[in-house]
């Protein structure tokens, strides 16, 4: 009996060339040995997963990040592909693979696309060169640029990230980079905060310069839908038609399954975390174990919780009737309740549901916090 579920898989990839300041993600640069390990025991967890699915199941999207994925040698990338290639993908399966533009070439590209990668998310965070020295990035502008080209000419859907609130960031220089990406006919962009977090080396030696994002981020929201990409979650931008199927598993809560050291899925209602180790990862699956080290089952109202914050973190907001016939009508009342007491102009309120609106959007955080522990 075929099963309906809308299945998204995410491969963790945690080799980089450099560690850059600002990230905290489970990520290094390789030593001798660690590339094919990885790739041995990623082979034998896919394995598992596929035997897990149901009679006809098959993946709707695939995500490849790190990382950086396209930093592994064109030879890796053959098996890689080779091991995916035994796990069953719809037709018009969104195959999507994080690279950043120093790893990137013809060869790759194209290996890529004979496989089916439908999609690349080029790592660009900034195209002022300043700015990319300041992150210790390995790339320039003009790298980054020609990879965008190269991408859009072999026929891949682009995204590109961009990362404000930097140090000494202008609001000039962040234009500049997000008008030099329109320019290049960018059909997806995700704008991200820098964020400094424990673990990282700016975490450890803050950097000194840092403005603030507020405005950075209104701009974005001003200027991008007048270019033609709508704003259609908290952090990304799109053509309409051309947003990550993938990106919305997520806020939609919707099956994932995961592969690699620190990867997370979610599967009928249940978080999960494989090991955050490489070595420990490894062990675990060449031992016939589960690498899974961390598991999360929610209580009822902490899934409502989290459905209606995930929700509200898109355009579409939250439909009232799906949200009830899936957590219930009380948890329904309790969310709209509190929404109803926030300020009116961050809401986008019809008679089938409730988004927040551009300025609900700036202050999410302060909204979502008010969403927390509805038994309260």
């Amino acid at each position: 009996m075929t099963n309906n579920r809308c299945l998204s898989l995410y491969v963790h990839a945690p080799f980089c060339r450099s560690k850059c300041p600002y990230c905290a993600f489970y990520s290094f640069a390789p030593r001798s040995g660690q590339m094919e390990r990885w790739l041995a025991c990623l082979a034998a967890e896919l394995e598992t997963i596929k035997s897990g699915l149901g009679e006809g199941e098959s993946f709707s999207t695939v995500y490849i990040g790190g990382g950086t994925p396209s930093y592994l040698p064109l030879a890796l990338w053959r098996k890689l592909l080779g091991a995916l290639g035994k796990v069953p993908r719809e037709p018009a399966c969104e195959f999507t693979v994080e690279a950043n533009p120093e790893s990137v070439d013809e060869e790759k590209l194209a290996l890529w696309k004979d496989f089916g990668v439908t999609r690349v998310s080029v790592g660009v965070q900034s195209l002022d060169d300043r700015e990319l020295k300041t992150m210790a990035r390995p790339h320039d502008s003009a790298q980054a640029l020609r990879i965008l080209e190269l991408c859009m000419k072999k026929g891949f859907r682009v995204s590109a990230d961009l990362i404000f609130g930097l140090p000494r960031q202008t609001l000039r220089r962040w234009h500049e980079s997000m008008s030099k990406l329109v320019a290049e006919g960018v059909t997806h962009l995700s704008v991200y905060q820098l964020m400094i977090e424990d673990g990282s080396f700016w975490g450890r030696c803050r950097p000194s310069g840092l403005p603030d994002g507020y405005p950075m981020y209104r701009w974005a929201q001003y200027y991008l839908p007048r270019q033609g990409l709508k704003q259609y979650e908290i952090a990304s931008f799109a053509v309409p038609g051309f947003e990550s199927r993938h990106n919305r598993a997520y806020w939609k809560r919707s099956d994932v399954y995961a592969a690699g050291p620190a990867a997370w899925g979610f599967l009928g209602g249940v978080r999960f975390a494989n090991c955050r180790s490489l070595a420990r990862w490894a062990e675990r699956i060449e031992n016939g174990q589960s690498p899974v080290e961390f598991r999360e089952k929610l209580s009822a109202a902490q899934e409502a919780s989290e459905a209606a914050i995930l929700a509200l973190r898109t355009s579409e907001g939250i439909h009232f009737e799906e949200f009830a016939a899936r957590y219930g009508k009380r948890w329904l009342d309790a969310i709209t309740k509190r929404l109803r007491a926030l300020p009116e102009a961050d809401f986008v309120w019809s008679g089938n549901g409730v988004a927040l609106s551009p300025r609900g959007m700036r202050v999410g955080n302060s909204i979502w916090t008010e969403l927390m522990d509805l038994e309260r």
